[in-house]
This record gives structure tokens, C-alpha cells and sequence, in this order.
């Protein structure tokens, strides 16, 4: 049965897309939240983390040069722990996976074990790829309403830029979208230069328009606009409960990491942003930016 927060969420100050500065950084909230969630509960927040802790998981079983990707949740020791147990596990298959790594979905770990068994292990950009497929399969059966639906709404915005990205370069992206239903067909498959998605896609007709702006940090805090204006919607009817703490966090996080840029110039970019949009297009009415304005 799902659990309410009154305490915990009434004392949670409002976040604006315009904030300059955050009243606690998302490390503090998350010092808060597990003090005030119940276990189950905060695992739901952890994996909001987890698409960052699996790249970087990869870049050690491919000793990649590529930097560590700070919202991860889990230092490098932690992966180098679980990638040990791992090769333990192929001598051992009975071997139990230690508590501390149990957060982790079962398919992580099997597909890792089939890789590290590979005479000539296929490439990281391959690997990443089935991870990032699996997570979005599983996510989408996920028990809690918040995170399915999150994780569905960021792979569909997902596919329909890489759709876009790939055509305009003439890349091969089918490979790269994620997911087996219409919109990923249509994507992968249509000539039309709406990719057969006319305007009953209210989310690609948003995006078609935001990517047309020149400027790619314009697009980028854009994109952002969208996922915080979805989060609004999507917690409309919830008050006290954990979806509503995980909406929030999202919006933390997405404040937290447009702050760390420079808060003077993301201010600044978000009024002109929102002046040369409303001058250029209308916003389908579920993704009206305006309103995001009265938050």
C-alpha cells in the first residue's frame, strides 16, 4: 500500500524553473529522503540514478578513458566490487549476490556475465546499447506509476531526437532507438518528413519546432522545459505520496545541473528562450510552456 509524506513533503520548499540558486542540492535531498522514505521507497529514487550508474559500470569492464559521470550514485570502488563478484559468479553460478548490489535488476548482471565470458568481448558502444534497451523494457513494467511513465516519456523524447539527429545526418539510428512499438517503427522505417507521425504526436511537434532554434543550448534548456512541465502534469493529483517526491527530484536535479553551468546565464537563457518560441510557435496545449511561468 502506498505510503503518504505529509511532514516531509510540506516542509519541501517550491522549485521555479527560474531559481538562480537551490535551497539544498540534490546530495542533501537525498540525505533527507533516506531518513524520511521507507526502503522500497527510496530505491524508487535511486533508480532515477541508474542510467549514469551504468555508464559508469561500463567504463570499467571496458577501461574506458571516458570521465565518470557525476550523477551516478556509486563510486568507482562499489562497480569494481560488483564487477569482482561477477567474475566470482562464472566459476561459482550458485554464488548469491551480496545485498549491496541487489538494488541492481536482474538483467544488468546477466548481461554482463555473458560479456565477461566473451574470448573477444563485443564493443562498449554495443554493450551500452542492449543495457540501455533492457532498462528501458524494464522500467516501462516497473511497479511504481512515477518511474514508468517517466522513463516511457524520456525514451519517446529520446527516439524522436535521435530520429531527427540521424536523419539530418544521414547516420544510420534505427539501431539506436529503444523499444518495439509504433512510434519506434514509424521512426526507423517512414520516408515522410514527419516520420508518419502527422500531428497527433503532440510531443514530435514540439520538438520538431524547438530543434528548427539554432542554438544547441537553447534547444537543450528547452528539452529540459518540457520534462518539467511533463513532471507538473503527471503530479497534478499527487500530493503526499512518493511519486510526488520523485517529480521533485527530477525538477532538483534538472535545476541542480543547469545551476552548475553558470545560474546568471541559464536565467538569462531561459526568458529568451521562452520570448523566441512564443514568437515562432504555439505549444500544443499540453505542452504549453507558458504555464510553466506561474509555477
Amino acid at each position: 500500500m502506498s505510503r503518504d509524506y505529509f511532514y516531509f513533503i510540506s516542509g519541501l520548499p517550491n522549485l521555479n524553473f527560474e531559481d538562480s540558486k537551490l535551497a539544498y542540492s540534490p546530495e542533501q535531498f537525498r540525505t533527507e529522503a533516506a531518513a524520511q522514505l521507507s526502503e522500497s521507497d527510496f530505491r524508487f529514487l535511486e533508480i532515477l540514478h541508474l542510467p549514469q550508474d551504468l555508464e559508469n559500470l561500463l567504463r570499467l569492464v571496458y577501461k574506458s578513458e571516458k570521465d565518470f559521470n557525476p550523477e551516478g550514485l556509486y563510486p568507482d570502488s562499489h562497480w569494481e566490487a560488483y564487477l569482482e563478484f561477477l567474475r566470482r559468479k562464472l566459476d561459482k553460478p550458485d554464488l548469491a549476490c551480496p545485498p549491496e548490489f541487489t538494488i541492481l535488476p536482474e538483467f544488468v548482471g546477466n548481461t554482463l556475465l555473458r560479456i565477461l565470458q566473451q574470448e573477444d568481448m563485443q564493443s562498449m558502444l554495443k554493450t551500452e546499447g542492449e543495457l540501455i534497451r533492457q532498462f528501458y523494457a524494464w522500467t516501462a513494467r516497473h511497479e511504481n506509476d512515477f518511474l514508468a511513465k517517466w522513463f516511457d516519456f524520456d525514451a519517446h523524447l529520446r527516439n524522436i531526437l535521435v530520429a531527427i539527429n540521424g536523419r539530418k545526418f544521414n547516420l544510420p539510428y534505427a539501431d539506436y532507438l529503444v523499444g518495439e512499438d509504433e512510434l519506434t517503427e514509424k521512426l526507423a522505417k517512414s520516408h515522410a518528413a514527419d516520420f508518419g507521425l502527422g500531428k497527433e504526436d503532440e510531443l514530435f511537434e514540439s520538438l520538431i519546432r524547438i530543434y528548427e532554434q539554432n542554438n544547441l543550448l537553447y534547444r537543450e534548456k528547452t528539452y529540459d522545459i518540457l520534462r518539467w512541465k511533463w513532471i507538473d502534469n503527471q503530479n497534478f493529483f499527487n500530493y503526499f505520496n512518493i511519486d510526488r517526491i520523485l517529480g521533485y527530484y527530477c525538477k532538483l536535479r534538472i535545476l541542480s545541473r543547469w545551476l552548475k553551468a553558470d545560474p546568471n546565464w541559464g536565467k538569462e537563457v531561459f526568458h529568451d528562450t521562452l520570448n523566441a518560441l512564443e514568437n515562432s510557435f504555439t505549444f500544443p496545449e499540453d505542452f504549453n510552456i507558458k504555464s510553466v511561468k506561474k509555477h
